[in-house]
């Protein structure tokens, strides 16, 4: 390659990746706003783990069953407080009501069970977010305490004003917590055409999942909604059903009902014929939030009780359990780590030095972007994977140059060094990659939580650790073919081997 090719590419590479690290890391207040409107970063865009940011905790209370300060706080000053006492009767730091109760407390043992059933099926529909942790637990027998991660991004959780993104990320959070408790089976309801006191639209003694297949987030080209896939029975039955709705003469939505509580609805205008229909909805969050309850309803994973959240639900925010800096403590732990890594590589290989740090730039910013694009809570654990990725991309970086040093001290001129030095690296290099993107792949596959975003990064990581492997090989062809010395470029002696 000629040298001025080689400088203009080099130069466009360098370029590229400096305007990328810029709004990877650097936010601005947009100009033209007035200060209004702000450029966030890459980085601090990225959704932190809860061991950064902290985390969302709200108790759960059973229909009839309250807390000891809402007990306390409802009892009235005049003489019908005794009435009011005689209703409730004390367990622990819940008052639960004598009727819920039973006589004789009969139906106390069927409560504590109904609650535990719960807790296990809450958790299931949790656990399909994809949350980095979270916990579901029994309190008191009687409730139950779901905690999840908010899923701040550092511009979020900075904003303590609440005037911003943050409190949207909070709204969003409480109807999560919502939506994945409501509790009852699936019906379809219209207030003019269905039938009996709750306006249901499907026969009551059928099973629902013989008229649903699935229920699927769905997103294309900026559109979110709910995917519905039905049976051929149920592709007959609603059918029929939105041909009555959509002639009704006010009401014609379709109303999905978990329990008594409506979760989503679809507004007809015309007949529904196809085995697949779509309910579009505001945002991807919420589309997944109402796939997964209505999906676990079909599936029999439906809640016993009704925990009011419909109407009422509290959510409280914990701090984060590693401090109020942790985020900050830990992004300059990784930025060290980087800039440690371009130092060694500036001293010990000289110019070479430099090629290898645009491959560090480069797959930091692949992380950043896979991070941001693909949602993946980063806590310090999925950051700890993350950084061995680039362990592993230096390491075989540093084997390779060290090989092709070895092969120049045996009197090799540069090319035929390189050459020799990677053909010899070829298999073990492979095998290693190979091997982690498999062992990676399964543990993002099968693990859930901060298990499976830590397999998923480092499968990430792995890839663009061999890609940029092979690329640090031709940039450092293109680079040096600047320079005459190629040797002094790189560090390296070459042996002179004297005539006898």
């Amino acid at each position: 390659m000629g040298k001025i090719k080689s400088a203009i590419l080099t130069a466009i590479i360098v370029a590229a990746i400096a305007v990328l690290a810029f709004f990877a890391t650097v936010s601005y207040t947009v100009p033209g706003s007035g200060g209004v409107k702000k450029f966030n970063s890459f980085i601090t865009s990225i959704s932190l783990g809860g061991d950064l940011t902290g985390e969302a905790v709200s108790v759960l209370y059973p229909k009839g069953v309250i807390s000891d300060a809402d007990y306390r706080s409802g009892i009235p000053s005049d003489d019908t407080a005794d009435k009011y006492k005689d209703k409730y009767e004390q367990f622990g730091s819940v008052w639960i009501e004598k009727e819920v109760l039973g006589e004789n407390d009969e139906n106390k043992e069927t409560l504590l069970n109904n609650v535990k059933h719960d807790a296990e099926m809450l958790s299931k529909r949790l656990g399909e977010k994809g949350y980095s942790a979270y916990s579901v637990t029994v309190r008191d027998d009687f409730t139950i305490a779901v905690t999840v991660p908010t899923g701040f991004s550092y511009s979020e959780y900075a904003d303590t004003d609440y005037s911003g993104s943050r409190s949207d990320k909070e709204t969003a959070i409480s109807n999560t917590v919502r939506y994945l408790s409501y509790g009852g089976e699936l019906s379809l309801r219209n207030s003019e055409v269905g039938v009996g006191h709750d306006n249901i639209l499907t026969p009551i003694t059928a099973d629902v999942n013989s008229y649903f297949k699935s229920f699927k987030k769905f997103m294309r080209a900026g559109n979110v909604a709910v995917r519905v896939d039905l049976t051929p029975d149920g592709k007959a039955l609603f059918e029929s059903i939105s041909a009555k709705v959509s002639a009704a003469s006010n009401d014609k939505a379709v109303g999905f009902f978990i329990g008594d509580s409506q979760l989503i609805s679809l507004k007809l205008e015309e007949s529904v014929s196809e085995e697949s229909f779509f309910i579009t909805v505001p945002d991807e969050r919420t589309a997944q939030d109402y796939a997964i309850v209505l999906q676990s309803c079909i599936e029999g994973k439906t809640l016993a009780l009704d925990y009011g959240t419909a109407s009422d639900l509290e959510v409280v925010y914990a701090s984060a359990s590693l401090g109020s800096h942790a985020a900050i403590f830990l992004f300059c732990s990784m930025l060290a780590l980087v800039l440690a890594a371009i130092v060694y590589s500036a001293v010990r290989y000289r110019l070479l030095g430099f090629v290898n740090a645009i491959m560090i730039l480069a797959y930091s910013l692949t992380v950043i972007v896979a991070l941001l694009l693909i949602n993946i809570e980063l806590t310090v654990a999925v950051a700890i994977f993350a950084m061995a990725g680039l362990a592993l991309l230096c390491g075989a970086n540093f084997v390779a140059f060290e090989k092709v040093r070895g092969e120049t001290l045996k009197g090799k001129t540069m090319q035929s060094a390189v050459k020799a030095g990677y053909k010899g690296l070829l298999k073990g290099i492979l095998e290693l990659h190979v091997v982690l993107v498999a062992v990676s792949l399964i543990i993002a596959l099968v693990g859930v939580g901060e298990v499976a975003a830590c397999g998923l990064i480092f499968f990430i990581a792995s890839l663009a650790s061999y890609i940029l492997y092979w690329f640090t090989r031709f940039m450092w062809f293109v680079v040096s073919s600047t320079v005459r010395d190629k040797f002094a470029f790189c560090g390296f002696k070459r042996e002179e081997l004297e005539d006898d």
